[in-house]
């Protein structure tokens, strides 16, 4: 039997996971923006070492936040009318969504006009900017958002599928990105990075309504995870490590990636729930404001890598480390120190605007 949705919104493993998910994410950003922006994809023979590990850990996170979703739904969400589940998505998700991509894409106007002017193209702001938030190119990570919305709108079918046969459909969902594989930059957005994400997605409903069942099967099977975890991230590195390109319908790689973010999935939730009350204060800060560091993150990402390979255009694999991480904390620090201000600042309406 399904374990009955909690009746409280706040589930601390589940937030302490969400501040877990935002440092992969960006931590994903801080050293791929860096090694290209300071050429050392092309002119470093031992960047390929930072590359490999870098993506090894962090490509793929932003899976977490999908599982996420879909776990907040079967504990929280399932219970509500589908107008109230509807309206909560488009006030909180879409609406500073779409902030976002009208701040973004008003600041890289004159770049639109400049290339406008060069090549004989008239660029129309509102044209452009429902281009973006359809398409989610104001900003590279932002591909993401318009992914979850087709999620959201399949929300009542997959909660259906959960509870058909017992969920098999939905474990089939699941299984099928090991199959059908995102696609990756520079088309992010495809309709196999949908169905990529729905599997994630789906399994998080499907985990939501069976917690206990899903943290005693890993408390059960800890050692053969915590092994398969291991394989999964020695078998990703060396496909990054051999810069492995894939062809066909199905990819290698994106189905590794897929297998060993859902096992690190597993053992952090497992983690977290075990220790709760003692989750670390600002892995609970970073989850209250996940939304907004993702939106902002990428700017600071951006801005700071394109200094540094200025300053240090030959920079050794040492320093690259360095830069990357002294990057990804100060990414991170501007961001959340941002969010906090807009937060402050715009109150009750901060949710709507920022997303936190």
């Amino acid at each position: 039997m399904a374990t009955p949705p909690n009746k409280t919104n706040y589930l601390a493993y589940l937030h302490g996971f969400r501040g877990f998910a935002i440092l992969c994410i960006i931590a994903a950003h801080a050293w791929s923006v860096l090694g290209y922006t300071s050429g050392a994809e092309e002119h470093n023979p031992n960047y390929i070492w930072l590359y490999s590990t870098t993506e090894t850990l962090f490509h793929g996170s932003t899976l977490f936040f999908a599982l996420i979703s879909g776990i907040l739904f079967t504990r929280v969400l399932c219970n509500k009318p589908w107008k109230t589940f509807f309206k909560n998505k488009l006030t909180n998700v879409i609406m500073p969504y779409a902030v976002v991509c009208v701040l973004f894409t008003a600041q890289a106007w004159p770049d639109y006009l400049r290339y406008g002017q060069e090549h004989g193209i008239n660029f129309f702001f509102p044209v452009e900017l429902a281009k973006n938030i359809v398409s989610g190119q104001a900003q590279t990570h932002l591909w993401y958002i318009p992914v979850l919305a087709i999620l959201f709108l399949f929300t009542p079918l997959l909660n259906w599928l959960l509870k058909f046969r017992n969920g098999i459909l939905i474990i089939l969902l699941a299984l099928m990105p090991l199959v059908v594989t995102r696609t990756t930059y520079p088309d992010l957005l495809s309709v196999k990075t949908i169905f990529f994400f729905m599997g994630a997605y789906g399994f998080g409903m499907y985990l939501g309504e069976r917690q206990e069942q899903m943290l005693s099967f890993i408390q059960r099977h800890l050692c053969s995870l915590l092994v398969l975890f291991v394989a999964s991230t020695l078998v990703n590195f060396l496909l990054f490590f051999w810069d492995y390109v894939p062809t066909g319908f199905t990819s290698l790689h994106q189905s590794v990636v897929y297998f060993q973010k859902m096992l690190t999935a597993f053992l952090a939730l497992y983690y977290l729930h075990q220790h709760q009350t003692q989750i670390p204060k600002m892995l609970n800060v970073l989850g209250t404001y996940a939304f907004s560091l993702y939106f902002y993150h990428f700017s600071f990402v951006w801005i700071l890598s394109d200094v540094f390979a200025k300053q240090y255009p030959s920079a050794s694999i040492f320093s690259l480390f360095i830069g990357g991480f002294i990057i990804y904390v100060l990414a991170i620090s501007l961001s959340l120190g941002l969010s906090m201000v807009l937060r402050k600042l715009f109150g009750k309406y901060s949710r709507m605007l920022i997303g936190t």
